[in-house]
């Protein structure tokens, strides 16, 4: 109970908090209006995932579709899903999550990034006939390289993690991974 208390405080919280972010000085970064508006990004890796009957190397894909305020800071929808085969048998969690991307360092040709969101975790290989739901976390951490003034390719490190309900009980499921994203502002 308390957990879901705290992430209801967090997703309340986060406009706030991004407002205060978005309007950082425009002398803190390179001037122009490089990496403004529409954000827009699609990834793929390899990816470690870790449940209650095991874990196993899988793969993870991701697209994510948002605004960028300023080189320093975006916000995002972004919808992922992360495979395996676990236990001898094959796993799929799927992950749709609100985040907050936070450069550390921008220029135009390379950028540094930490990001963080919260979200629903679901998927349906948990039981038959039965799909599992619940609260979900994301972070990564990565580098964008400008290949132009408005495309990156960004390799990063993520982790995700999800608590599903099911009927009579519930299932934790970890991802740890690298992926490479290719973004557009």
């Amino acid at each position: 109970m308390v957990n879901k208390i705290l992430a209801a405080v967090l997703l309340l919280l986060a406009p706030a908090c991004a407002a205060g972010l978005a309007s950082r000085p425009a002398g803190e970064f390179e001037s122009g209006s490089y990496m403004e508006g529409v954000y827009a990004a699609l990834g793929g890796g390899g990816a470690f995932v870790i449940n209650d009957a095991g874990n196993g190397f899988g793969y993870d894909a991701e697209g994510r579709l948002g605004y960028s305020f300023n080189p320093g800071m975006q916000i995002y929808l972004a919808g992922a899903t992360d495979a395996a085969t676990v236990a001898n048998s094959s796993f799929r969690a799927n992950q749709v999550a609100a985040i907050v991307q936070y450069h550390l360092y921008a220029k135009r040709s390379v950028g540094v990034y930490g990001r963080a969101g919260i979200g629903v975790g679901f998927s349906g290989d948990v039981r038959p006939n039965q799909t599992a739901v619940g609260l979900a976390a994301t972070g990564g951490l990565g580098v964008e390289i400008g290949l132009t003034p408005n495309v990156f390719l960004a390799p990063e490190f993520f982790y995700r993690n999800s608590t599903l309900s099911v009927t009579g009980g519930s299932i934790a499921v970890q991802v740890i991974g690298l992926q490479l994203a290719l973004i557009y502002y």
